[in-house]
């Protein structure tokens, strides 16, 4: 028995349909994995990002405390060594702005001392 012209163009024609709607399908599907992955990366990089923020601001706050209750106001001279200074492990942050004078920790980091390598 053979099949109609007809029939075998449609059951073509309706083949085609079903693969290109199977690609389609398949690309919406990675492109929305794509999009879930990138979002939940950007979340991923966006909560790091904050506790390092955090960090930061804890460290500065604790510098600046430390540098008041050892000089009084904080002029622009030790203004200028709090970002250099917290770049430091916390420890290292703490015992130098305790065990230094102000002019040792000026002379150490006020950005005009430092040395250019």
């Amino acid at each position: 028995m053979e099949l109609s012209p007809l029939y075998l163009q449609r059951l073509e024609e309706a083949t085609q349909r079903g693969i290109e709607q199977g690609i389609q399908q398949g690309i919406d599907q990675g492109i929305q994995q794509v999009i879930q992955q990138g979002i939940d990366q950007g979340i991923q990089q966006g909560i790091q990002q904050g506790i390092e923020q955090g960090i930061q601001q804890i460290k500065r706050e604790t510098l600046e405390g430390i540098l008041q209750v050892r000089f009084g106001e904080i002029d622009e001279e030790l203004a200028q060594i709090i970002e250099p200074l917290i770049q430091l492990e916390p420890l290292e942050m703490i015992r130098l702005s305790m065990q230094l004078d102000r002019p040792e920790l000026l002379a150490s980091f006020l950005p005009e001392n430092q040395t250019e390598s």
